[in-house]
């Protein structure tokens, strides 16, 4: 066949091994994968692929730069609306642009609560009877069925979600507590992503009652503030109880040896992979402590003290949700998210375009898993 004068021979496109392909598609991030599923079969199959869920799921949770990590925000209006932004974009730039998350529960007028993330999928309380796992990146979900829980006016439900490794398997726990009876009453309950379904298992030890607080995953665990009655007297310990999501059993974690009588009730929760406690000290301090070794006391080490500004509305302090290369510090006041340097004890207030005040918040990775376990 001859050619034209004018029409130009192209070389052949390079070969590319599969393994190549592989590692490249792996570093990309989820938007971009979502749309190179059309490209060809091999690659729809490629993407969809456990393996390569994990690989990619991996890559993106273990980035020392945040890049693939967002913020989910619950802004304050009536109706209940979800706004996501880049985290980095916080820390570099002084206004940011959020977008509208469409909750896949369609019920405007209530507030569903934010129980936490794990590797991606977020966790929320739907009428404290059920939850909604839900991936904001690839917009999968999957609620769970009801507790049917004996409620009763005082009662009240928390709920943690977390992962078990050695089943490979993702499991939100429910603890009711019935605060009516004797002592605090508990029921336990996890639902498993792999069998779909609400299982009972061993109470809460007893006379150990949690704030009403989600549980918080670390090293393999949920862990919660919780309350312990001491005897028959009326008094009671701040104690940090956790459970093992692969032997279902219960532990306490020792606290750092803090100011307990000139501060208000710690609570806990995560950064870095690691378990923290915050509390505020005499009302002018929000004192942060971060246990670098999970399960060891000694680990526990007083990351920062930030000070309160002039606060006639008695505000405290929200989070911490994050902490960036610099040491600055992620945090709520007011509605209003902040951040703190502790090196100059500076404040600078992020402005999110297309929104005003905050609620909730949580800082999410945007992975491909799936809340849905074929």
């Amino acid at each position: 066949m001859s050619h034209s004068p004018n029409q130009v021979s192209l070389p052949p496109l390079p070969f590319i091994p599969d393994e190549l392909i592989e590692e490249i598609l792996s570093r990309l991030p989820v938007r971009s994968l979502l749309q190179f599923r059309c490209v060809c079969k091999s690659w729809m199959s490629l993407i969809s692929d456990p393996y390569f869920v994990k690989k990619h799921l991996q890559l993106s949770t273990q980035s020392t730069n945040l890049t693939r990590h967002r913020i989910i925000l619950t802004d304050t209006t009536a109706e209940f609306h979800l706004k996501s932004c880049p985290l980095t974009s916080l820390f570099h730039n002084p206004s940011t642009i959020c977008e509208d998350l469409n909750y896949p529960v369609k019920n405007k007028f209530r507030h569903d609560g934010i129980v936490g993330s794990c590797n991606g999928l977020l966790c929320f309380a739907v009428k404290g009877d059920s939850v909604l796992l839900w991936n904001p990146s690839t917009r999968v979900s999957k609620k769970s069925p009801p507790l049917c829980n004996n409620w009763r006016p005082g009662c009240f439900t928390n709920f943690g979600l977390g992962y078990d490794q050695k089943n490979d398997d993702y499991k939100v726990v429910a603890v009711f507590c019935d605060p009516n009876v004797f002592f605090a009453e508990t029921n336990v309950k996890v639902y498993s992503m792999a069998s779909k379904s609400w299982r009972k298992i061993q109470d809460f030890p007893h006379g150990v009652t949690p704030y009403q607080n989600s549980g918080k995953f670390v090293s393999g665990t949920l862990n919660w503030d919780a309350n312990y009655a001491v005897g028959n007297s009326n008094s009671s310990l701040w104690i940090i109880v956790s459970l093992d999501l692969h032997k279902e059993t219960y532990n306490e974690i020792l606290p750092p040896h803090y100011e307990k009588e000139e501060c208000s009730t710690p609570s806990l929760g995560t950064l870095k992979g690691c378990l923290c406690m915050n509390y505020d000290y005499k009302k002018s301090y929000f004192v942060l402590w971060l246990m670098k070794d999970y399960g060891v006391r000694e680990s526990w080490v007083k990351m920062v003290t930030i000070p309160y500004l002039p606060n006639p509305e008695d505000f405290s302090y929200s989070g911490p949700y994050c902490i960036f290369g610099n040491g600055e510090v992620l945090l709520m006041f007011e509605f209003d998210l902040i951040l703190y340097d502790p090196r100059d004890q500076s404040f600078k207030y992020p402005k999110v375009h297309r929104g005003k005040s905050w609620f909730d918040a949580e800082v999410y990775a945007e992975t491909l898993l799936s809340p849905i376990k074929h």
